[in-house]
């Protein structure tokens, strides 16, 4: 009965000492899985835009502002940028969350969405593609409901130690099939709003 009180308490202290990062870096992915809260601003902004499960999207939109909810893989409120445009198969979105700057594309999410999109536009940080985002602000105030598909399949692979966004730990993110170092951005747009 001894040995088996010994292993189990060194099972016990083993699991608790690498335990802490798995299960932080399972939290993590879990707050990646979606965004969903409010949005304010001190001016007014437009932004109406919606996605059928990534494949196409619709409206358009600008928005920066402060964020209260789930989103960009916290929790709280947070600043949030958006400019997006939906042009049915083809689409440009671009998402900034938290300590972003706009003149630096590398810390922003950069994505053409849509079938067309992902054909022409391959390279991107994992986090938001695939994806269906859906934005709605009108004037002062908004909602955000996003869900990102490859995120779920994340957290759930990670329980096996499988982290295909590679995003364990500090690791920036990046797809399986992209080399250390890759350029994870598509081609940035400017937009005229």
């Amino acid at each position: 009965m001894t040995s088996r009180r010994s292993a189990t308490a060194l099972c016990g202290f083993l699991l608790a000492a690498s335990g802490c990062a798995y299960l932080r870096d399972r939290g993590n992915d879990a707050l990646d899985v979606l965004d969903l809260g409010v949005t304010w601003s001190k001016k007014p902004y437009l932004s109406v835009y919606g996605c059928a499960l990534g494949v196409a999207s619709a409206g358009a939109g600008h928005f920066e502002g402060k964020f209260a909810g789930i989103g960009g893989g916290r929790v709280g409120v947070r600043n949030h940028y958006h400019l997006l445009l939906g042009l049915g198969l083809w689409s440009y979105e671009e998402l900034g969350w938290g300590a972003y700057d706009k003149s630096k594309p590398e810390t922003l999410y950069i994505q053409h969405p849509g079938i067309i999109g992902w054909l022409v536009f391959l390279p991107r940080k994992p986090a938001y593609a695939p994806g269906c985002l859906h934005f709605l602000h009108l004037g002062y105030a908004g909602l955000v409901a996003n869900l990102r598909y490859m995120e779920i399949l994340d957290f759930i692979l990670g329980w096996t130690t499988v982290d295909i966004a590679c995003d364990d730990g500090d690791k920036p993110g990046k797809w399986p099939w992209q080399k250390d170092g890759a350029r994870n951005l598509p081609k940035r747009l400017k937009l005229p709003y």
